[in-house]
């Protein structure tokens, strides 16, 4: 190897070396809010699916948690009637940021309120459950995702179950 190339080659893998260790600009969430809503379906025993809708406030704890509050409404129906359903929990979501898609999972409790078309709801029970998302942070300040849900009732034994598509607005990085 001649004295002129050594020099190029060394230079040649500084670059090379450069390149691959830089970063590209990461989507993390770390201290950073979420405020956004969805549309779906929901299903409860007894009952037909029916359309639901959600909204949610999430804070960055970290780059791995996340910590949620969210209520959700629901109608679903039966040949004699119709019940309306509301649910409100907070979570602690577990999430894995591999740059523009975000899985992400955790546990929720909270509680589920249900009655025949009425406001107040005829029964209130403490649920326990799970949330499961998958994220797309389509820009800094916007993303749209999807997120499954699935809450156990404990006084009447009803297990809830609910989809949505989201969309959510990130600030506070």
């Amino acid at each position: 190897m001649s004295r002129r190339a050594r020099p190029r080659r060394v230079l040649a893998l500084l670059a090379v070396l450069v390149y691959v260790l830089s970063s590209s600009r990461a989507f993390a969430f770390e201290r950073e809010w979420h405020l956004g809503g969805g549309l779906g379906a929901a299903a409860a025993p007894g009952y037909a699916a029916g359309p639901a809708a959600s909204m949610y406030a999430a804070y960055g704890l970290s780059d791995a948690f996340d910590a949620r509050v969210e209520i959700s409404t629901s109608i679903q129906g039966r040949l004699d009637a119709t019940n309306a359903f509301f649910s409100f929990k907070g979570a602690l979501a577990y999430k894995l940021d591999v740059i523009q898609w975000i899985p992400w999972i955790g546990p929720s409790v909270g509680g589920l309120a249900s009655g025949h078309q009425k406001w107040p709801f005829d029964a209130m029970q403490p649920t326990v459950g799970a949330l499961a998302g998958l994220d797309y942070a389509w820009t800094r300040h916007f993303g749209v995702g999807l997120c499954l849900s699935g809450d156990y009732g404990f006084d009447q034994a009803v297990v809830y179950g609910a989809g949505y598509l989201r969309a959510e607005y990130h600030w506070g990085w």
